[in-house]
């Protein structure tokens, strides 16, 4: 990052950001459907966008890097049916290999969930539960989203290699926008953030080694 950048990220304000003692923990958190993030004593609430969840699973293992499918499967519920899927490997992340994203079974048992889904969010609306209508629908688009990715025209299969590079690019923009939504309410994490997370196949988070964030997440 040039001095000129630096010195615009330094120069930015926001009317909804709040001062805090700088001693308390940074956060990253989430809150139904705003996240609240806090760094160096100054906090924001953000409205909750895909951006913001590949953001949160870097900063919590820093310097892992994160292939672009792995991060797409964060955003669906951890406990939900579709990320088991995933983590068994039903879910294909070879980079090149020109194979299913995904197998028989997982499309099955992802299609299953939505059906699952769908019925939760009749029930919570019913009884006007507003967060779990909420994180229903969240989930929901996640999955559709994934499938989306995976299967084309005429419900074929896509092949890794392509759908990977569309992950790449979809990720890609979304960290990148968060970032700047993060920088317009708190210009000195935009700046950390900017010059600290890499984006690309494999995504990560590198803080400088003699100045790591304590992140509450």
């Amino acid at each position: 990052m040039s001095a000129q950048q630096n010195a615009q990220c330094v120069a930015k304000r926001s009317p909804r950001r709040l001062r805090f003692s700088a001693a308390e923990k940074c956060l990253f958190l989430r809150n139904n459907d705003y996240w609240i993030i806090r760094y160096h004593g100054v906090t924001a609430f953000l409205k909750s966008r895909r951006g913001l969840y590949y953001l949160a699973a870097m900063l919590r293992e820093p310097r892992r890097e994160f292939h672009v499918c792995e991060l797409v499967a964060h955003v669906i519920n951890a406990s939900s049916l579709a990320a088991a899927v995933a983590a068994n490997g039903r879910v294909r992340k070879g980079l090149y290999a020109a194979v299913p994203l995904l197998d028989t079974k997982a499309k099955t048992e992802f299609k299953s969930r939505v059906k699952d889904l769908r019925e939760e969010l009749n029930e919570a609306e019913r009884f006007h539960d507003f967060q779990r209508k909420a994180q229903g629908q969240e989930e929901l688009q996640a999955i559709a989203e994934y499938l989306a990715a995976a299967v084309g025209v005429g419900g074929r299969d896509r092949e890794t290699s392509s759908d990977v590079e569309r992950a790449r690019s979809a990720v890609t923009k979304c960290v990148k926008k968060a970032i700047k939504e993060i920088g317009d309410a708190i210009p000195s994490l935009g700046c950390h953030l900017a010059a600290r997370i890499k984006t690309g196949y494999f995504c990560s988070y590198n803080p400088h080694p003699d100045r790591p964030v304590a992140w509450k997440l």
